[in-house]
């Protein structure tokens, strides 16, 4: 397997459970940007455009990117393909893996459980030689009647992940409906102190409900006793005017916050809080700083959706 070993030594050990010998590693980095871009540090962040199947992996620490349909024997190249990345944090009795899934882009998990043939690939950290490499499986290896036990488990408990997904994303376009508003996209924001191998979505109370509405606000909710309840104020993102649920993404960016990407003004943007985060107070959220795709994109790569792995532990006092 070819690799480019990418210097994240901030990040903890994430194993995959039944790793084989036929994932792939990324490797021909397209582009070095010569100067920092000041985006946080320790992450890989993935860029698709649906409409053209371009796909960009860009590597936040050593501020490149690369070209992932290169190369046609990797297993992540979505050349002439169309789907959806999810960020799916697959809690194990050791901790969490973070995981990428590229969805077929017409599936509905309402319509039945995801089966091997509903997505492309599945993406994650491997560790060689003390250095994490970004590193994919295809859908092939999960087929039931070649697939190993743990990679049967596997889809088990992504289903579980995407069913519960499912039902906080009816809580909150219920609640916004409420509100004059419809739901675009969401996240929830889990805290790193949390047990998440015991933990389940009825203890989600004090984790922030990130809720961006086809208007174009960002909603922050908490699940308290009686339904869903609005913390905070309303966080107007620069630029943006509208949303929709298949041009836009939101992902953990750390304890204090998301970044959430908009096709609308192809712009990555950080909203986070400046609040001390202990489960007993609502903080405040704010957009804290924002960068232009073209800025660390290929020329003319509009791409429709993001996500992304990897712990920023940066903290600011601006």
């Amino acid at each position: 397997m070819n690799t480019t070993k990418l210097a994240l030594a901030s990040l903890v050990t994430l194993l995959f459970i039944g790793c084989g010998s036929s994932s792939s590693s990324n490797s021909n980095t397209d582009v070095n940007l010569t100067s920092s871009l000041d985006l946080p540090d320790g992450k890989i962040l993935i860029f698709f455009d649906n409409a053209t199947s371009d796909q960009y992996l860009y590597d936040t620490t050593a501020d490149t990117n690369t070209n992932m349909n290169t190369d046609v024997n990797k297993t992540y190249n979505m050349t002439d393909k169309t789907g959806k990345l999810i960020r799916w944090d697959h809690e194990t009795t050791t901790g969490v893996d973070q995981k990428i899934v590229m969805i077929n882009d017409d599936f509905n998990i309402n319509e039945g459980n995801l089966t091997y043939n509903d997505f492309h690939y599945l993406g994650h950290f491997h560790e060689e030689d003390n250095v994490h490499v970004f590193a994919s499986h295809s859908n092939s290896e999960f087929d039931p009647t070649v697939s190993s036990d743990a990679k049967k488990a596997t889809l088990v408990s992504l289903n579980t992940h995407l069913l519960e997904q499912e039902a906080i994303k009816q809580e909150i376009a219920t609640t916004l409906a409420d509100a004059g508003e419809e739901l675009c996209n969401f996240y929830v924001l889990e805290h790193e102190e949390e047990d998440a191998a015991t933990e389940t979505e009825e203890d989600h109370g004090d984790s922030p409900h990130f809720a961006f509405t086809k208007s174009g606000k960002v909603h922050v909710y908490y699940d308290e006793e009686g339904g869903l309840t609005l913390g905070g104020d309303i966080v107007a993102l620069e630029g943006v005017t509208s949303c929709e649920e298949d041009k836009s993404s939101i992902v953990k960016n750390n304890d204090h916050g998301v970044l959430i990407f908009s096709a609308e003004t192809q712009t990555l943007y950080q909203v986070d809080t400046h609040d001390e985060i202990n489960g007993t107070t609502r903080p405040d959220y704010h957009q804290h700083a924002n960068w232009t795709g073209s800025k660390f994109l290929p020329t003319n790569f509009t791409p429709t959706q993001f996500v992304g792995i990897g712990e920023s532990d940066e903290a600011h006092d601006d």
